[in-house]
Order: structure tokens, then sequence, then C-alpha cells
């Protein structure tokens, strides 16, 4: 097992630096749902950095590094290719300093926008080899390929029916640098991919599963860095040696972290990979016909994005979640943000302060040429339209407004008059917000007596 590895595995960061995300497993009552065990786990080392160069092949012989996405003056490095990190040059460190160290480095910006492109593109793919797909991040996905052998064979030829599969997507370069494992569970096909060379993947059959594991470090353990730290300084350095103590002992000293970790050691944990499920997003476009700088402008098309995203037919009955403001900038490059509501809404307003807060947190380094507003998290309905704004017999012609929009249905008042006339008061009460971002459940609503 190479030294990649256990420096790789240790941090939970496959991409480099900031942006990459966690590698992820599923485990406890979900282990008897759907999913697959046999898994295939397809990784591509500093896949944005890649992308960068196969839309600027010139650069491909040359130093280069990829920023990050922070923003000030102190702009750090994201990733490398094999030339600067052969003139010194490491992720996370300062501009300056890598510019000292490599004169020639091509800096890039990032382009979130295009990465999540091509990510979901690749999900597509995938999606018609198996119908279990997993995203891990950007770059590193998990198949499912349980009952694929009857209509691919072996899973050599599975493993190279996926990698095939890659040409709709990838230019052969990145198919060719595109790292393969095939293993019981998760765990094991990752810590395969992450052993395997480019063009050469790792097969390792069930009964094979622990005494491959037993020669991993046990920096490939997703748990907590302080636990590895711990174990390293228990002469702990393989999964072999960690499963070789007795279970009570790894418990009493790490708590919950060792028995996971135990359980994975002895091959006794195997996570299934989930089907990925993602709805439809919500997408509108506005395009600016020269470049648009100012917060003002940025924030007025904001609100036009809104208005038409929420107005679309496929959004009624759905509140919104998740939102994410992307944009392409002037001079190439793109900028995005995630806002997550507290709570699911569909109301114009709360959704654009969530995002023009996150605006004014992390701006847009240059001037803005398209803006883009995507809704892809939905939540329960917003309101309840549907149970008082309807048509009633006295004579109204068309539906009426819901509650939400300040007016009480016929419907309504006539059941609170109702009410009063029996027991001598309205008994129903609304909901009015008061500080909805309170850390304090009950400050953030309140109850107001409904009398219309």
């Amino acid at each position: 097992m190479s030294d990649a590895l256990a420096r790789t595995s240790t941090s939970h960061d496959l991409g480099g630096g900031p942006g990459a995300h966690a590698v992820s497993f599923s485990y406890g009552v979900q282990h008897a749902a759907r999913g697959s065990r046999d898994a295939l786990c397809l990784w591509l080392p500093t896949f944005e950095l890649r992308l960068e160069l196969v839309r600027s092949p010139e650069l491909d012989a040359t130093s280069v590094a990829l920023l990050d996405r922070a923003e000030g003056a102190r702009r750090t490095i994201w990733q490398i290719s094999e030339r600067a990190a052969e003139a010194g040059v490491r992720p996370g460190m300062t501009v300056s300093k890598a510019v000292g160290l490599c004169s020639s480095l091509t800096l890039l910006e990032p382009d979130p926008a295009h990465y999540d492109a091509v990510m979901e593109s690749m999900l597509e793919a995938l999606s018609a080899l198996s119908p279990v797909v997993e995203p891990s991040g950007r770059g590193r996905v998990f198949v499912g390929m349980d009952g694929l052998g009857r209509l691919y064979g072996s899973p050599a030829r599975q493993v190279d029916r996926a990698l095939r599969t890659l040409f709709r997507v990838f230019p052969r370069p990145l198919v060719a640098a595109t790292r393969a494992g095939w293993a019981y569970g998760k765990f094991g096909a990752w810590v395969a991919a992450v052993s395997a060379e480019p063009g050469r993947p790792v097969i390792v059959e069930r009964d094979e599963l622990v005494p491959f594991l037993a020669g991993c470090p046990v920096g490939a353990l997703p748990v907590e860095p302080l636990t590895l730290e711990r174990l390293e300084r228990l002469d702990l350095r393989t999964l072999g040696a960690l499963a070789r103590l007795p279970e009570p002992a790894v418990i009493e000293q790490f708590g919950r972290e060792g028995q996971r970790a135990y359980a994975w050691a002895t091959g006794r944990r195997i996570d299934r990979v989930r089907p990925w499920h993602r709805p439809r997003p919500i997408r509108s476009a506005l395009d600016f016909p020269t470049p648009a700088g100012q917060t003002g402008i940025l924030h007025g098309a904001l609100d036009r994005l809104l208005e038409r995203a929420l107005a679309k037919p496929e959004r009624r009955g759905r509140s919104i979640r998740c939102a994410r403001l992307a944009a392409r900038l002037e001079g190439g490059g793109s900028w995005t943000t995630d806002a997550v509501l507290r709570e699911p809404s569909a109301d114009r307003d709360r959704i654009g302060f969530a995002l023009r807060t996150r605006m004014e947190l992390s701006p847009p380094q240059r001037a803005v040429e398209s803006l883009l507003l995507e809704f892809f998290e939905f939540g329960a309905p917003s309101s309840q339209d549907d149970l008082f704004d309807r048509k009633d017999e006295s004579g109204r012609a068309a539906e009426g407004h819901g509650l939400t929009n300040g007016e009480v249905p016929f419907a309504l008042r006539e059941a609170v008059r109702e009410l009063k006339l029996k027991i001598g008061y309205s008994p129903l009460y609304r909901v009015v917000e008061i500080d909805p971002w309170s850390r304090l459940p009950e400050r953030r609503h309140g109850l107001l007596a409904f009398d219309p």
C-alpha cells in the first residue's frame, strides 16, 4: 500500500484543499434498506484541475496551480500539477510563496459551476450502467454492482464496462487517469481505488477482503483525526494490527469511534452503496447586456430570477429548502454560493434574504456576465391554500387568494363565525414570525388570535 493512501485518507479530503468533500459512509438502520454490497469506486484525483487542463491543453506541460475560493489578499493554492509539485509548490501555500518557488507558475481561477455540471453528467452516464449510484464529492462515485454479473460478466469486465461508460463524459486522458477499486462494501472499494494505479483496477474478492485490509494503514479509516493520531502513537499503524487487539479494549480506549474503526478493520462492517436520488432542480437564468458588478444590479437581477423560478409550474405545491446562486464571471471562471433555509419556504423575500446574505459574505470576484438561480432541495408545501382557497357555492367565479396573501377566504370566515356562535369566541390562532433567525425555537414564531 502506498504512502499516498495514508496521507490522503488521514485528512479525509481527497481534492487537495477547500471545496472537496469528505468520504461519507452510511451505516445503521439503513443497512437493511435498499442498496448494493458489491461496490465499485471510481476516483479521479485533482478532478477540478484536470478539467481545467482539458479546457486549456497548452498548459498540460507547464507548472499549473488552481487557486482556492477564499476571498481576501491571502489567496492560497488548492490543487497543483506534477511539475508544480516538483518545484516545491504544495496545496495550502500562499500565492506569494508558491510564485517564489516557481516563477513560471500559472495560476487558474476555479470554475465550480463547470465542475458541478461535469460531475452531474458523470452521474447520469453511470446511472445507465447501474441503478445504484452514489456520489461522494467531486470526482468520486460509488457504483452498486449487485446482480450485474449476469449482464456484464466477471468483476474485471464490470469495471471495464464502467470505465468505458466514462468516455461519454471525459476525454481519453481523464478516463485513463481514473482509479477504480471493486470490493465488498464501500470502505473496501474506496481503499482499493486509492491503492490502484491509473489503468490498473484493484479487484478484491469477498474472501480476500480481510487480508487485503490488514495491510492498509490506519489512515484509511474515516474517523476523527484525533483518533488516528492516538492510534499511531500506540504504534497501531495498520488495520491488521488494530484487528488483532481485543475489541473490548479498543472500545474502552476510543469509545464509539474505536468500535467503528474496529468493525471496518475486521471486515465486519459492510456499508452498502445507496441509490442517488436528486429531484430535478428548478433553474432560472439571466444574461446581462454588459458585465455587472454593482451590488444593486445583482440584487435586482436576483429578485427577477426568484419571481421566474417560483412561478414555474413544477415548483407549485413545494417549498424551497436549498437554493444556489451561480454566476459566469467576466474574463472566465465562475462563482457559486448556496443558501440553506432553516425552514422550507416559498416566500420570495425570505429566500432572497438568505441568498443576498451569502452574496455579501462571499461576493463574486469580478463583474458578472450571467446569473443562474437553482432550487435543488425541496420541502413540504409552504401553505395550505388547497384547504382554504377554493370556489364556494355562493357565486365566486374564480379561486380566491390564499391566506398567505393577506386575504381571508369566505369559507374560513364562515367557519369562524359558526364557531363563535357555538362556543362564544374564535378558538383559532395564526402563526406569526417574530424572530426567525433566533437560536431559541420559542422566539421564532408567536400565536396571534385569529378573528376576522
